[in-house]
């Protein structure tokens, strides 16, 4: 049995904990028959995909009246965002069911109100595995939210440039984390951990972050989680700069980069929660075939359900076959798939 903490390891002794890959590397191939559906997994639940759906909307246009009143210098009201939050944090069968819409259905153009909205859903996922109590979850769920609201205030040509940044043009993006705290300053009798979160959220475990350079524990814990989530989700949306990389190929770039910049512990909860292949990414079995990640195994991350795209010889399958491969004792995963890799 592999989990997420047997890909830790401590290559330097006690205290200085690594993180590895070895584990899914060099899988042997197998030609495998058969596939079964797991039993006891039922469809989901169409009133409570309906209310995720309702909720992430919900989101979504809270984000679009606060980027709205940024650019209009009018306040930011938190109120209205309360009780969307509080649905999120008190149920963590809801959290899940959103979790499933940030990777599946919601890639849209809109990058600026989507990403906040999934930043969010994975820091509470995080959250949720640190062990945090429903107080800290809504503290970290909200600033998760409007960590990106300085974007806000960055001109349209420059968040919304297709080419390449030029060097002037991400000092100014750069600006975001101090423009955020500014605007949330206000808040700080009522919130005084927000501003805070939303300013460090760009600093990073070695002091290599943005804006102040500053590290380790100099850096709110609120903060580290943001920033692991808003990188992972950056990387695995489309920007309108930068295409989007694999979800796999993301989560190994994270965990290579050990230490350095993100704290193992944060890493870890990271893995265990969003895993190796998050909902949504495709993956390769040892038997060729081809299919989408549907669901994860806590713990087992290297073993997520799967549904089957393509058989071994690049067939579409056109029936509901569903694979556990936690109960599969044959079936391993190869590596992941981009879409443009997908079989015509």
């Amino acid at each position: 049995m592999t989990r997420s903490y047997d890909l830790i390891n401590n290559s330097k002794g006690e205290g200085d904990e690594r993180l590895r890959l070895s584990d899914i590397e060099n899988l042997k191939a197998q030609e495998v028959k058969s596939y079964e559906t797991p039993e006891g997994r039922s469809l989901q639940d169409e009133k409570e995909v309906d209310n995720a759906e309702r909720l992430y909307t919900g989101l979504q246009n809270y984000m679009r009246e606060v980027r709205e009143k940024v650019k209009t210098n009018q306040p930011i009201e938190l109120e209205t965002a309360l009780p969307l939050i509080l649905q999120l944090t008190e149920s963590r069968s809801i959290t899940e069911r959103v979790y499933q819409l940030t990777n599946t259905f919601y890639h849209g153009k809109d990058y600026y109100i989507s990403h906040p909205v999934n930043t969010m859903v994975y820091a509470i996922k995080i959250g949720r595995r640190l062990g945090y109590s429903r107080d800290k979850l809504k503290e970290l769920a909200i600033a998760a939210l409007l960590h990106d609201v300085g974007m806000f205030m960055i001109p349209e040509n420059i968040i919304g440039k297709e080419e390449a940044l030029t060097e002037s043009e991400l000092a100014l993006i750069k600006r975001h984390p101090e423009l955020g705290k500014n605007l949330l300053f206000k808040f700080k009798d009522q919130f005084p951990w927000l501003a805070r979160a939303v300013q460090e959220h760009q600093e990073r475990e070695n002091g290599t972050g943005y804006p102040r350079g500053i590290k380790g524990d100099a850096i709110a814990e609120y903060a580290k989680i943001i920033g692991i989530c808003d990188s992972y989700e950056a990387m695995t949306h489309n920007r309108p700069h930068k295409k989007a990389i694999m979800q796999f190929t993301s989560v190994r770039e994270l965990i290579e980069t050990k230490d350095l910049l993100f704290p193992t512990k944060i890493l870890r909860a990271f893995l265990e929660e969003l895993s190796l292949y998050p909902i949504g990414s495709c993956v390769k079995l040892n038997n060729n075939a081809i299919g989408r990640v549907i669901d994860t195994n806590k713990d087992q991350p290297m073993k997520p359900i799967i549904k089957l795209l393509f058989d071994g010889h690049g067939n579409a399958v056109t029936d509901e076959r569903i694979i556990d491969l936690k109960e599969n004792t044959v079936l391993n995963i190869l590596g992941g798939v981009s879409d443009d890799e997908l079989p015509d």
